[in-house]
């Protein structure tokens, strides 16, 4: 993809991590309503996201050529979990979330698990087409997540690597 480099996140891209996560939250989680006008998260816990993940883990963000951090996924090797994948609104529809979910394969593939699973809010219809595009199928199992007091379903879908 012209301009957009993938690289493992540096401590002092926390900062624009959450950036990201917040813009693709106030449009892609509307369903949440108010809760979506502040932060879910403070600096603190997006610094601990990055020093948490140490290889075999990976955080990567997708930057421009001026460093910006567009979006970013994580994936944690031990158990072939991609949690995070989030593109800002602002570049979306470009196909940096196909090149950091066909990163995210490949850093899972690379750590030898044979599938990769992810949770995505029931809600979610913009993300559960992405990931059915993908290849990704519902396991028929979820989880339910809180944010705010308001508990969300979430569908555990997953993929052969």
């Amino acid at each position: 993809m012209p301009g957009i480099t993938l690289r493992r996140a540096i401590p002092g891209d926390a900062p624009a991590i959450a950036a990201v996560f917040d813009a693709a939250v106030r449009t892609g989680w509307r369903y949440l309503g108010e809760l979506v006008a502040e932060p879910m998260f403070i600096s603190n816990d997006w610094e601990q996201l990055v020093a948490d993940q140490l290889p075999p883990n990976v955080l990567l963000v997708a930057v421009d050529d001026t460093e910006r951090v567009l979006g970013y996924t994580a994936v944690r090797a031990e158990d072939g979990e991609m949690f995070l994948l989030f593109v800002h609104p602002a570049y979306a529809g470009r196909g940096i979330g196909r090149t950091l979910l066909a990163a995210a394969h490949d850093a899972l593939r690379a750590a030898g698990c044979p599938e990769a699973f992810l949770f995505v809010h029931e809600q979610n219809k913009r993300a559960l087409a992405v990931y059915t595009a993908a290849g990704y199928r519902p396991d028929g199992s979820d989880r339910v997540s809180e944010f705010r007091g308001t508990r969300l379903r979430e569908l555990r879908l997953v993929k052969r690597l």
